[in-house]
């Protein structure tokens, strides 16, 4: 997907517009970085809740999954997979996070 990205400056500028682009039910992505080169994106809260929904599903599934096998997931891996699934940590800290804990570097 091709992002529209904007310098900070032209953010700043065009917030209200892509607030009211956004309110009005377009979901298109917007960029925001220096150099034309994106460091974070804007979305509607509609796309994000969907985002962190998809995640806890996944988080959901995968646990039934190791219930399935007659497992369970400990507490602590429970918390660190809640802060990947809310956005807070990447896929890369979570796998590091979980590898920590079992000593699995």
């Amino acid at each position: 997907m091709l992002i529209q990205t904007l310098s900070v400056r032209e953010a700043r500028e065009q917030l209200p517009s892509v607030l009211e682009r956004f309110r009005n039910g377009d979901r298109t992505p917007v960029g925001v970085g220096s150099h034309r080169k994106t460091e974070a994106v804007m979305v509607p809260v509609e796309v994000f809740d969907e985002l962190t929904a998809e995640r806890t599903r996944s988080l959901a599934q995968a646990a039934a999954s190791v219930r399935a096998e007659g497992l369970t997931v400990a507490d602590d891996v429970d918390a660190i997979t809640e802060r990947w699934a809310r956005g807070e940590i990447t896929t890369a800290r979570m796998r590091e996070l979980v590898r920590q804990l079992y000593g699995a570097s």
